[in-house]
């Protein structure tokens, strides 16, 4: 039982300055151009910058290991590069814009703390999914020889990893689009989710904690379930969604037809104008 609920704090302590740094750093180029959204673009880079630190102090020695790091990187890398890419010449993202009116004046100040520290802390605790993969390969001794659980693991990653990537990429090109019919994609892997992006993340964070089970961890369940929480309820569909009708008067009729989270064929036929 001992060993189920202890956890590396030390080697997690390792990370804290590090992501403080990059969330400071962020913070600074903030003012400067006077626009809070770029934190999205240091989310992932964060989780990253944690299992970078955690892989740095521990080494890596076994499969186990350098497979973690990797998928991590990916991931990350691919993440803020989209979201970079579709920030690119855009205003100040609406979600943050309604923060700033709600936390003026001195919103440059306060947003260290309600914004930057606060996603840099978030990152830092969910980082815990890491450590116990980079701790038990500390040594050749204590690492973990690859199982059925990290042939799982991987296998869910990708399938995630791949359906946030064309969700993504489908949202885009159709955003991009100089004339729409509608206002609401409701084509390919939209047409079976109105939020196919965050159910390809919630993948791939149930898929790390598939991948560290063979660490016997009570923590590693930790990660998912705050992202879990995060993506429906707080920052992910709660917030996306909110007077979403208002502004696209033919979204009701895509609320009507497809399932809010996980993919399923729609309730009815959505029609498409061509």
């Amino acid at each position: 039982m001992n060993l189920l609920l202890s956890i590396n704090l030390e080697l997690m302590l390792q990370a804290l300055p590090v992501l403080f740094l990059i969330a400071v750093t962020t913070w600074l180029i903030s003012l400067a151009i006077d626009d809070v959204s770029i934190v999205d673009y240091i989310w992932s880079l964060l989780s990253l910058a944690a299992a970078a630190t955690y892989a740095y102090h521990t080494g890596i020695e076994s499969t186990v290991s350098l497979v973690m790091l990797l998928m991590v990187t990916l991931w990350a890398l691919r993440l803020t590069y989209f979201l970079m890419k579709r920030g690119r010449n855009q205003p100040e993202d609406r979600r943050y814009q309604v923060i700033r009116e709600r936390n003026s004046p001195n919103f440059g100040l306060k947003s260290l703390y309600l914004i930057f520290i606060f996603q840099g802390l978030i990152a830092w605790i969910i980082s815990v999914i890491f450590v116990p993969v980079f701790d038990a390969g500390a040594t050749a001794e204590t690492a973990l020889t690859w199982s059925l659980w990290h042939s799982a693991g991987v296998a869910l990653w990708l399938f995630g990893f791949l359906f946030e990537s064309v969700a993504d990429n489908q949202l885009h090109a159709f955003n991009q689009q100089v004339v729409q019919d509608q206002k609401t994609l409701n084509t390919g892997l939209w047409r079976y989710c109105r939020h196919p992006n965050y159910f390809g993340e919630f993948c791939v964070w149930w898929a790390w904690f598939i991948f560290a089970i063979p660490t016997a961890s009570v923590w590693i369940l930790v990660a998912p379930l705050v992202m879990s929480f995060l993506l429906m309820k707080f920052s992910g569909v709660g917030n996306m969604e909110v007077g979403i009708t208002s502004r696209r008067p033919d979204y009701q009729a895509y609320i009507d037809s497809t399932n809010t989270f996980f993919p399923w064929k729609p309730r009815k036929q959505v029609v498409v104008e061509i």
